[in-house]
């Protein structure tokens, strides 16, 4: 069975092969692109979006993943129990093989996050497991039990890790796995290049057998020549991978006979972060009055192209703990000036050129990050608000704001499903290199909160806790929410039975079918 499976990626790979760059592209496989090439897909190390999309959600399986609403929803794991609070029983689908026809057991996933825990593996996913699990101990052939420190509310969330094969991995050192990424997800891997990452079909994947032959991810990292790409009918699939002005281009003639934009709301989120050891920034007032001078609206049309939604807080509207019931700040100059002024800063000359404060913005120098911040500094003068922009190269940018060398920052968290993550970012015990609390915020109210949003496993409770939570930030501002930007999938009308995820997740591949 074995051989079998190594003939049909060596035909599968020679097809591709014999397309070549002069030749037309292949057409039976799902042509997606992408802009970077993953650092790696090997799943233990995997940590940039597309290694570990391509990892967790074609090449391998999870115990559990994420539904439409991002809930926790089965995967490997047709259940689980908790029999106490620090006890998870995991009872496992029947008749899963890795793609080199050995059955996945219990056995696999215990190995999985034992070797994952070990230090000796280095994996960035190591340190969280290490710090929540006691042990975990195969039952049964198809039950696994995880033996937890504590209570831990975002237990489910973080052991959606691909699980491994420890018949190919057991005794061997980190670095032998990636020659051979042996899953058991529903696709297998072929090759991987500078230019392309190609995957075939696994037919004796656990769900049923994906209807598409093969996957080519297209490596492309200019924009323009992605975009030229796709008009070319060489793409089939974008998702979240153009910029927004050229969105708009595959929803007229003639590029929308053959395309169809699907969009969505997405769960990425841009925020600006005070650093509250700075003495302005730390002023409440300050805070409203920045928040009040930042036009969001304007921002999403003339600069997002309208694909993107005014976000309230971290957490997008899709997911379930969001509480709609908390606002953002209204923009209102005149009062952003009002509040300077009873803050103690007056502006010398109302509405003149000379400001009330000055104010430096730390930026990195993507150029779209550059030409939001002229915007800003734009929005921000007429509430008599002088910002002075300061852009580097990404590791000077992110060396400082670790070292909270900045008064106000931009940036954006990707990907974030879990409320728990909130703990990260605003606990006072978070401040790196612990965590992410890069603004040095510091509330006993908001720590109280967190603490206990960690170890309540009642979801309806737990849910209350964090409408607090995102109340509360909502009022202190440690971070000015701007938005979240829209999930948009550019679809060539070939492609059908793709079903967009509010992650940009890959989890409906294997329905798709090709049109001749």
């Amino acid at each position: 069975m074995r051989r079998i499976w190594h003939l049909i990626a060596l035909l599968f790979t020679l097809t591709l092969v014999a397309c070549g760059p002069a030749s037309a592209p292949d057409t039976t496989a799902l042509r997606v692109g992408i802009e970077d090439q993953p650092k790696t897909l090997d799943p233990r190390f995997a940590t940039d979006v597309y290694g570990m999309r391509i990892a967790s959600q074609l090449l391998f399986s999870t115990l559990v993943r994420h539904g439409d609403d991002l809930r926790i929803v089965p995967d490997l794991a047709e259940r689980w129990e908790t029999p106490d609070p620090t006890t998870y029983l995991f009872y496992l689908r029947d008749h899963v093989t890795f793609h080199d026809n050995v059955a996945l057991t219990a056995e696999d996933v215990a190995f999985t996050f034992k070797h994952l825990m070990d230090p000796a593996t280095q994996s960035p996913f190591g340190p969280t497991f290490r710090d929540q699990i006691v042990a975990v101990e195969v039952v049964s052939p198809l039950v696994v039990r995880f033996r937890l420190q504590q209570p831990t509310a975002a237990f489910l969330t973080s052991i959606i890790v691909p699980i491994l094969p420890q018949h190919l991995l057991a005794g061997k050192e980190a670095s032998e796995f990636p020659s051979h990424l042996v899953g058991s997800g529903p696709f297998r891997f072929v090759s991987q290049t500078s230019q392309a990452i190609t995957l075939a079909a696994y037919p004796g994947y656990y769900k049923g057998a994906p209807s598409l032959k093969g996957i080519v991810f297209a490596i492309i990292k200019d924009n323009n020549t992605r975009f030229l790409k796709a008009r070319k009918g060489e793409i089939d699939l974008l998702v979240n991978a153009l910029p927004p002005e050229r969105i708009n281009d595959f929803q007229k003639p003639p590029l929308s006979h053959s395309y169809t934009v699907i969009e969505g709301p997405g769960i990425s989120y841009n925020y600006l972060a005070f650093n509250f050891q700075d003495k302005l920034a730390a002023n409440p007032l300050v805070r409203q009055a920045v928040a009040m001078a930042v036009n969001v609206d304007e921002i999403i049309t003339h600069r997002l192209a309208g694909h993107a939604a005014p976000a309230t807080g971290l957490l997008s509207p899709v997911n379930w703990f969001y509480d709609a019931g908390v606002t953002r700040p209204e923009h209102d100059p005149a009062k952003a000036r009002a509040l300077l002024s009873q803050a103690g800063y007056h502006d010398p000359d109302g509405e003149g050129p000379e400001p009330a404060i000055t104010l430096e913005l730390k930026t990195s120098n993507n150029s779209e990050a550059v030409n939001i911040a002229r915007i800003l500094q734009a929005q921000l003068a007429q509430a008599g608000i002088r910002l002075n922009i300061k852009s580097f190269e990404w590791g000077t940018f992110y060396g400082d704001i670790q070292k909270g060398n900045f008064q106000l920052t931009m940036m954006r968290w990707v990907g974030a499903t879990e409320p728990d993550f909130y703990y990260d970012l605003f606990h006072s015990s978070q401040f790196p290199p612990v965590g992410r609390n890069r603004g040095r915020y510091s509330n006993q109210d908001m720590d109280q909160l967190l603490a206990a949003g960690r170890v309540t496993l009642e979801p309806d409770k737990r849910k209350g806790i964090y409408s607090q939570v995102q109340k509360l930030a909502a009022s202190d501002l440690p971070y000015i929410s701007l938005w979240h930007l829209n999930t948009v999938s550019i679809v060539n009308n070939r492609v059908q039975g793709y079903q967009q995820h509010p992650m940009a997740s890959f989890f409906s591949f294997r329905h798709i079918t090709l049109a001749p």
